[in-house]
């Protein structure tokens, strides 16, 4: 927790442990999309009450939204870059560095019950960052085998006890874990 606050990680990642292609590609993804499954991303939503991401993962997700950040509006939002003066600003983001993250959640997002989360979103150097303050795991696990691509858990990380919430699959192929921190 940082200062009484869950951090939580709900992503997708390739069977091999990818977030994105080389290319930050997402395409992949698509082999599980279906029109009445979100995976349990509604549920997971209603619970975040702030959200993080790394400024790459930022400009790729506004760039596939048509140059609008899809979070927006939603939570206090920080994008974590070490070139925030070089950034547009958005109404309700911050920019800044890593550094700075803990003294914003503290400013900027309630105190969290324990089902309430600040949402870590990619990539993956910014979850390895975060890694010893994160509380809950949720992994997608798509049934493909990207070979190469920006990993979920790049080398250099503390190791970290965890323990299982729960396990779905889905008709899709896609498993999707639950693990809290120990």
């Amino acid at each position: 927790m940082i200062q009484g606050r869950r951090i939580g990680v709900f992503a997708a990642m390739s069977l091999d442990g990818y977030l994105a292609t080389t290319d930050d590609g997402l395409d992949w993804l698509s082999k599980v999309e279906r029109p009445d499954e979100d995976y349990g991303y509604a549920a997971f939503s209603q619970r975040v009450v702030g959200y993080v991401v790394g400024r790459r993962t930022y400009e790729v997700v506004t760039a596939l939204c048509d140059g609008e950040f899809p979070h927006a509006g939603r939570w206090p939002i920080y994008v974590v870059t070490t070139q925030a003066a070089g950034m547009a600003p958005v109404e309700g983001v911050t920019f800044g560095p890593l550094e700075g993250f803990a003294g914003w959640v503290g400013q900027h997002v309630p105190p969290t019950s324990h089902e309430e989360v600040v949402w870590c979103d990619g990539g993956g150097q910014l979850i390895a960052a975060l890694s010893e303050a994160v509380d809950e795991w949720t992994l997608s696990i798509v049934p493909t085998l990207l070979g190469s691509g920006i990993p979920l858990f790049p080398e250099g990380r503390p190791p970290t006890d965890l323990a299982l919430r729960g396990a779905m699959s889905h008709e899709s192929g896609l498993v999707q874990v639950r693990y809290d921190r120990i």
